[in-house]
């Protein structure tokens, strides 16, 4: 595996590849992460793995500073899974990079667009920085952080960028917890209190089939257990609009709080 700091050197190595698979994280790398790579592996020759903390997509510097970094522990996991190149590229690498000028979707005002100001506007700023630096066939992102995912995905077609998105499920572990580099913050109570709120969820939407009552439900169990929570909301994923009904074209997406560290999950 070959480690890459300079935006303009793994360009120009890029340019020179025609089938490559990129997993763009921002670190502290867990199962998730590792699961989008050895998919990348299996379907491409060459992998590559960029490692970027992106400050502009934080709407709360506390959140930022918070953040888990364990660079070493992420160097290893991508030498153990054999992946060609790991770009951990500085701010200044990324964000003096004269990228082309691109077109930004329409972003519908709810969920993290709605509660994370500015937060969709940071992701798609590094989007375009890392497409047009590293110039791979295949990008692997996965469902946990869906609203996300279908917006670099509009990004991408939009601007007619040469990238085909793969979508990968959300890895869960043994107690039904989606992997997050947040969960390492929490502590063993929160946790528990964290998967017991998500099997709620998922054993309410199997029972029920109104949205209403499933709502309704939803919102007493999180007052009753006293978690804060952001949004609750069933959404068409062909239109990505609110809607009431449940069916395999929805998903129920929420965001809510353990003491300081904020989860969203879709079910």
């Amino acid at each position: 595996m070959k480690i890459i700091k300079k935006s303009k050197e793994i360009n120009l190595l890029f340019k020179n590849i025609k089938k490559s698979g990129f997993v763009p994280t921002m670190g502290s790398l867990h199962k998730g992460h590792e699961y989008l790579i050895k998919k990348s592996i299996t379907e491409n020759k060459i992998t590559v793995v960029s490692i970027f903390l992106n400050p502009k997509q934080f709407n709360n510097k506390n959140d930022l500073k918070k953040y888990p970094k364990k660079i070493n522990d992420d160097i290893r996991i991508c030498k153990k899974l054999k992946v060609n190149y790991l770009f951990i590229p500085s701010f200044n690498e990324i964000y003096s990079w004269k990228s082309k000028k691109r077109k930004y979707p329409k972003i519908n005002k709810i969920m993290e667009h709605k509660y994370r100001k500015g937060h969709f506007k940071g992701v798609l700023q590094v989007i375009e920085k890392l497409t047009d630096i590293v110039p791979s066939s295949k990008m692997y992102l996965g469902e946990k952080d869906f609203q996300q995912f279908k917006i670099i995905k509009d990004f991408i077609f939009l601007n007619k960028i040469n990238t085909k998105i793969i979508n990968c499920k959300t890895i869960r572990d043994s107690s039904g917890l989606a992997l997050s580099s947040r969960n390492q913050l929490l502590s063993k109570a929160n946790k528990k209190k964290a998967v017991l709120m998500i099997n709620f969820v998922k054993k309410i939407k199997k029972k029920k089939s109104k949205y209403k009552n499933i709502l309704k439900d939803i919102k007493e169990n999180f007052k009753k257990n006293k978690i804060k929570y952001d949004y609750i909301e069933n959404i068409n994923l062909k239109t990505f609009k609110i809607t009431d009904k449940i069916n395999n074209q929805s998903r129920l997406f929420f965001a809510f709080y353990l003491g300081k560290v904020r989860l969203i999950d879709n079910i």
